[in-house]
């Protein structure tokens, strides 16, 4: 049974694919974990499904989804191929390889996977970036000076990412840490944080987007708002954003597909890059562009996996202004059952809802991955933007406890 797009991956912001490709009369094929394939396979009964083994465990290595991909492309012909996220990107690669389709290219995947690759290429091109250094063990390796951040090689959703900030912090990293690693060992960079990504196809920008990011910050920079950038104000920052893209595609060898970069700008406007990934952005950055911008961005994302050229916004095209946001617990905690009917309420708010079950048991976060809640916000102007940001936040803190104070029993 032939395809037109093999997904490796589809997570649960991964729906924008998924209904982009039955609009268009795309026939899917796609790799997920069991649970994740009764889902899809709940709202897209056409979709071609093959799952990684239900003994799995470890669903963030990349070995896990190789073998899965490469027979169901086997068995499907897909036309084009689509990584999800991380753990999916050398999996898609590998397919495309051997069937000869359109993607980011095994050079790029491979960076993609090993922040510690992505160094040395960015040395090699004379990309500005934190100093960092390559340690096998914590416990062995000369320690940088205070404060610097500890950074795993193929992590993901800022997992593993700690800011130490004295002789303690270390000494507790290292204790916590041992039997871990490699790691970076990197300077600090300060200064606003921002993502940018853009559509390449050829090696070629067609279209990119910079977002505003905001985090909890230093030790674990957990990810809390992001917020696309448009008008005059930004324009600078939109530019030299586009150029630093260019000079990361090309270190990176990247052809076709969708890049993500995240980068910093410090006071005195020297720009850092932290890291970058040939693949689909988290925290619903493509639903929240797309609306920004007037541009289908997974609709897109497939065409370019297809081969053919994206539909791009037509000049003059009005921006909105849209965010994401998340909330974290600020103290241990469970989850509870919560209508986000109050976060509906709020003018400009289009999608919302908890990330996590009631009755778990949160603590303030380490990662993406301990996010409480999100609500995706569409506005026509910036003030009208951020009264609805206050709302949203009002509303969070209001509909508190939705992590009521755990106690043992």
């Amino acid at each position: 049974m032939k395809v037109d797009v093999l997904m490796v991956g589809a997570g649960n912001m991964g729906r924008g694919y998924l209904t982009a490709a039955r609009r268009h009369g795309l026939r899917v094929a796609l790799v997920e974990t069991p649970d994740r394939v009764e889902a899809v396979r709940g709202e897209f009964g056409d979709v071609v499904v093959a799952h990684v083994s239900p003994d799995t465990t470890v669903t963030d290595h990349d070995e896990v989804w190789a073998g899965p991909a490469l027979r169901l492309a086997e068995r499907t012909r897909p036309r084009g191929v689509l990584a999800f996220s991380e753990p999916h990107v050398q999996a898609a690669a590998l397919v495309a390889e051997a069937h000869g389709l359109p993607g980011p290219g095994l050079h790029a995947a491979q960076a993609s996977r090993n922040k510690a690759l992505q160094r040395q290429l960015y040395g090699v091109s004379g990309i500005p970036q934190p100093h960092s250094r390559l340690v096998e063990r914590l416990h062995d390796a000369d320690r940088p000076d205070f404060p610097f951040v500890v950074k795993p090689l193929s992590s993901f959703g800022s997992r593993g990412v700690e800011q130490v900030k004295d002789a303690q912090g270390w000494a507790e990293a290292v204790a916590r840490r041992a039997g871990g690693g490699p790691y970076l060992l990197e300077e600090y960079a300060t200064g606003t944080e921002y993502s940018w990504e853009g559509l390449v196809r050829g090696g070629r920008t067609l279209f990119s987007n910079l977002t505003v990011k905001t985090t909890t910050g230093p030790p674990a920079f957990v990810e809390l708002q992001h917020v696309p950038s448009g008008g005059p104000a930004g324009a600078e920052d939109r530019s030299r954003a586009r150029r630093l893209g260019a000079e990361v595609i090309n270190a990176l060898r990247m052809r076709d597909g969708l890049i993500h970069l995240e980068f910093r700008i410090a006071p005195d406007g020297r720009m850092a890059v932290m890291e970058a990934a040939v693949r689909t952005p988290g925290c619903f950055l493509l639903d929240v562009a797309s609306r920004a911008h007037g541009i289908d961005l997974h609709e897109a994302c497939l065409r370019l996996a297809l081969g053919d050229e994206p539909e791009l916004p037509a000049e003059g095209t009005p921006f909105r202004h849209t965010a994401s946001l998340f909330l974290a617990a600020d103290r241990p905690g469970a989850v509870v059952p919560e209508d986000t009917a109050a976060l509906d309420a709020i003018p400009g708010v289009f999608r919302s809802g908890l990330r996590q079950e009631p009755g778990t048991i949160m603590n303030p976060p380490e990662s993406n991955a301990d996010r409480m809640a999100f609500a995706l916000l569409d506005l026509p102007t910036e003030a009208a933007l951020q009264e609805a940001l206050r709302a949203a936040r009002a509303a969070f803190a209001a509909s508190s406890p939705l992590v009521t104070p755990h106690r043992k029993s």
